[in-house]
């Protein structure tokens, strides 16, 4: 819908990027006060607050397309964005807190699934509906009715969590009684993240990033490159998200019995190499390429995600998730803005600095991942490579049981740079809002 989009209401790309940048923008921030948040006060209130942000976000997304209101399709991305970004956090730390061990991943796995497969619908399905009612603008209203179907469901779902009352297994016990426990948060736990939470917050902002950056663009990127029409370069595009459909259930049960998560994360940065080289200096068919970066998307959030809460205590789970999803957030926001720019430069509005540019993104995070191998292998005792029954059997499920806890001094230049990518991204954003 980026053409479409652009024709509406008369912006350039670098425009048009910032629209979507909206929704990662707020979330540089927001997912670390959101986890924070979650660890004090729990998964209840969290989720009420970041449903309602969703739907209404959307509801006035729709509402600016009946009305060709600019600011007011902001204003709806932003409160998108604001929710989006924490209710990740919210269905990771439930899922960190009721399933652990053997189950973890594959459950982490089939959320993501669920996930890609909404998503992937939404690509394919927005074009097919513009073309059957006669304006694009009922696909987002659609989208809108499902949020709020997504909002009734979360109300059952507390209904029902109220109503277990005695949970009988001593698991569920002990989970309650932790949650119970968390009604307040120390700012001094968060020196105790190890060297390897970073890299994988470090994957998770290049390839988090570019993932969320060039989904944004692949259906216009396919057009222009390969000459397809609209529906035939959206039906293309959309199989960038089919593959973590099947693939996420199995990659989640083979992590639970083999591990290999740092192979993951590796083959994941590998697979989107490809993929990008293909799109941009092969005639080969687009939708291998598609193929292949679909495969980057089913192996690596099965990888990064189930492995936070591997090498964190639970009380840092929340807390931890927030400050990845919050360096996605700044990688996507980024991206967008810059891709946008980037292709503004070119003297065709191509796509040739952009392709480049997610070449290095690539490159970038298959160089984590190989450091986060190493690091794995010599002072963690191949905790992230280890099945979940190794783990659970040898009581080395968590970093601390491997070394010694001790704060981490490091941290402070982590999180200082964590602040410099925030605050460029922030004057990026206003930046090219004042000029819309």
């Amino acid at each position: 819908m980026k053409n479409t989009i652009k024709e509406q209401f008369d912006i350039s790309n670098a425009e048009y990027g910032v629209i979507q940048s909206s929704v990662a923008i707020v979330n540089t921030i927001l997912p670390v006060i959101g986890g924070i948040f979650v660890d004090a006060f729990g998964t209840i209130p969290g989720s009420l607050i970041t449903t309602f942000l969703i739907t209404s976000g959307n509801i006035l997304v729709a509402l600016s397309l009946s009305s060709n209101n600019l600011t007011m399709l902001i204003m709806g991305r932003v409160f998108y964005g604001i929710g989006s970004g924490t209710v990740v956090i919210v269905q990771e730390t439930i899922l960190s807190q009721w399933f652990r061990g053997r189950s973890l991943a594959g459950v982490v796995a089939l959320m993501l699934t669920v996930s890609r497969l909404a998503s992937f619908m939404a690509q394919a399905i927005v074009v097919p509906i513009s073309n059957w009612t006669g304006w694009y603008g009922y696909g987002f209203w659609f989208c809108a009715l499902l949020c709020l179907f997504s909002f009734c469901v979360n109300l059952v779902y507390i209904a029902l969590l109220r109503s277990v009352s005695n949970p009988s297994s001593v698991a569920c016990r002990k989970q309650t009684e932790v949650i119970k426990r968390k009604k307040s948060f120390s700012w001094k736990k968060l020196l105790f993240l190890p060297h390897s939470f970073w890299l994988i917050a470090a994957m998770e902002f290049f390839l988090g990033g570019g993932w969320g950056c060039f989904l944004h663009i692949n259906s216009e990127f396919v057009k222009f490159r390969f000459g397809y029409s609209n529906a035939q370069s959206a039906a293309t595009a959309s199989v960038a998200q089919i593959l973590p459909v099947f693939l996420m259930p199995i990659l989640g049960m083979c992590v639970d019995k083999y591990g290999k998560r740092t192979w993951m994360m590796i083959g994941s940065g590998a697979s989107m190499l490809l993929s990008i080289l293909l799109l941009g200096y092969t005639n080969i068919a687009p939708l291998i390429g598609m193929l292949l970066f679909s495969l980057s998307l089913s192996l690596g959030p099965v990888g990064l995600v189930s492995s936070i809460p591997v090498i964190l205590s639970l009380s840092l789970v929340g807390s931890a998730l927030g400050l990845v999803k919050s360096g996605t957030n700044i990688g996507l926001a980024l991206f967008d803005i810059v891709t946008g720019w980037l292709q503004d430069q070119d003297a065709n509005k191509g796509y040739d600095s952009v392709i480049l540019f997610f070449i290095g993104l690539s490159v970038a995070a298959i160089v984590c991942g190989l450091v986060l191998t190493y690091m794995d292998h010599h002072t963690y005792n191949n905790i992230l490579d280890q099945s979940a029954r190794e783990a659970h059997r040898s009581n080395e499920n968590k970093l601390s049981n491997a070394v010694p806890l001790k704060q981490n001094h490091a941290n402070f230049i982590y999180i200082g740079i964590y602040g410099f990518l925030a605050a460029v991204t922030w004057l990026l954003f206003f930046r090219f809002v004042l000029l819309i």
